[in-house]
């Protein structure tokens, strides 16, 4: 005999449950998709961090054997002094620059972009609105500026700063002193 189809018998579930459970993945979703994107944004943040600690060791070597901090990293040929470079051969053989984080790409010469500090201060500063404090940038370019002492044909002071996802200067918060402070590497 056939049996009849009754409520009791169901064994599914019923729309209203099922749009329950998609209601509640979505929510919980929405809560997690933003962490998710700082701690990416954080985690690019400290590669860029890292990129310019390379880069300041690179500036001191070259000092270390050229006796002056060069302004242009193309010019100069920086470059050929970050690792499998070879600053000797001629022409001399460009090393393996850092990794863009936010493009994934190797940064080229062109992402180093030269400035110049108009006072010996101005290398230190780090605060919002100073001369550190850069926009307009690409995400992950870095500005290196150097500071030539009146009637020096040398720099003696040198600044690097990184760009991070919007193009702006690396930049921490002080909460002790309820500041923004932007992160300069400098001699």
């Amino acid at each position: 005999m056939r049996e009849k189809w009754s409520l009791q018998n169901n064994n599914g579930f019923t729309l209203v449950e099922l749009l329950s459970v998609i209601l509640i993945l979505g929510i919980l979703l929405a809560f997690s998709i933003p962490s998710y994107n700082t701690i990416r944004e954080r985690a690019r943040i400290t590669a860029m961090k890292m990129n310019m600690h390379n880069v300041a060791a690179v500036v001191e070597i070259f000092h270390a054997e050229k006796g002056y901090y060069a302004e242009d990293f193309y010019d100069d040929e920086y470059g050929s002094y970050f690792p499998g470079g070879d600053p000797n051969a001629n022409p001399p053989v460009m090393g393996k620059l850092p990794t863009n984080p936010w493009t994934g790409l190797v940064m080229d010469e062109d992402e180093f972009n030269p400035d110049y500090y108009d006072n010996a201060e101005d290398v230190s500063n780090t605060v919002q609105g100073g001369p550190n404090d850069d926009d307009g940038y690409n995400a992950g370019e870095m500005r290196f500026a150097v500071y030539y002492p009146f009637g020096s044909a040398r720099a003696t002071l040198w600044g690097l700063i990184g760009m991070d996802g919007f193009g702006r200067s690396i930049r921490g918060y002080d909460a002790a002193a309820e500041e923004v402070i932007i992160f300069v590497l400098h001699n």
